[in-house]
């Protein structure tokens, strides 16, 4: 019986569950976006000078940065790999142990991220940007302990779900270089997104707006699961 259980867990979904074409389409796209990110991140190590923090922005936090950037970038890239091995039913051990490294980033991240919020110089300052980043860490950790209290009592449907909120926001540092990236040419506003309603729209907006459609999704498939 558990043998039986247990080559169930770990085979791949035939046609009509989650292995389809678009979801393999949609981890390729998101595999794609967090190389990109991580691409555009490595210069905080391959250059540990100030001109690389930005000087007065990051410099002076640096050590709240670094453990903030190999945090979240764990996540990003343990988090996708969780996604397919979710989407494919491959919960076995691998799961597990990858479960534990994505939960120990959070931890080290989401801390160090609060206080990098806090700590924007006051040139840069702006209350509804710093408050964004803050609320995106309360909600990281909130959604990622969340989904572990769902796995602890063995609800796994909700632990799916919270999980998928989880690197919803997870991804919204991802969400947020792109999104700045494509709208700040087009934007009548200073020269620095920081210190602008730009950056105050993207710090609330990178996680806020995804974390909604994930929940307009989760919603929608609960009904679909739902018996008439």
């Amino acid at each position: 019986m558990s043998t039986l259980a247990s080559t169930q867990n770990n085979a791949p979904l035939d046609s009509t569950g989650v292995g389809r074409p678009l979801t393999t389409a949609v981890l390729l796209a998101l595999a794609g976006t967090v190389l990109w990110f991580l691409y555009h991140r490595i210069h905080y190590f391959s250059d540990y000078a100030p001109s690389s923090y930005a000087e007065d922005y990051f410099w002076p936090r640096r050590w709240g940065l670094i453990p903030h950037l190999l945090g979240g970038g764990t996540a990003i890239s343990v988090g996708l790999v969780q996604l397919w091995l979710g989407a494919t039913r491959r919960t076995g051990i691998l799961h597990r142990r990858l479960g534990r490294v994505y939960v120990a980033a959070i931890t080290i991240a989401a801390p160090t991220g609060m206080y990098l919020a806090l700590t924007i110089p006051t040139a840069y300052d702006h209350l509804a940007y710093s408050s964004g980043l803050f609320m995106l860490d309360a909600a990281w950790i909130a959604t990622t302990a969340m989904a572990v209290v769902a796995i602890r009592r063995r609800d796994i449907s909700q632990h799916r779900a919270w999980m998928i909120r989880s690197y919803t926001v997870t991804f919204a540092f991802a969400t947020y270089r792109l999104a700045e990236m494509w709208l700040a040419p087009y934007l009548p506003f200073p020269e620095d997104p920081v210190a602008t309603q730009l950056g105050a729209m993207l710090a609330w907006g990178c996680w806020a707006v995804p974390l909604l459609c994930a929940e307009i999704g989760i919603g929608i498939a609960a009904m679909h699961k739902r018996p008439a």
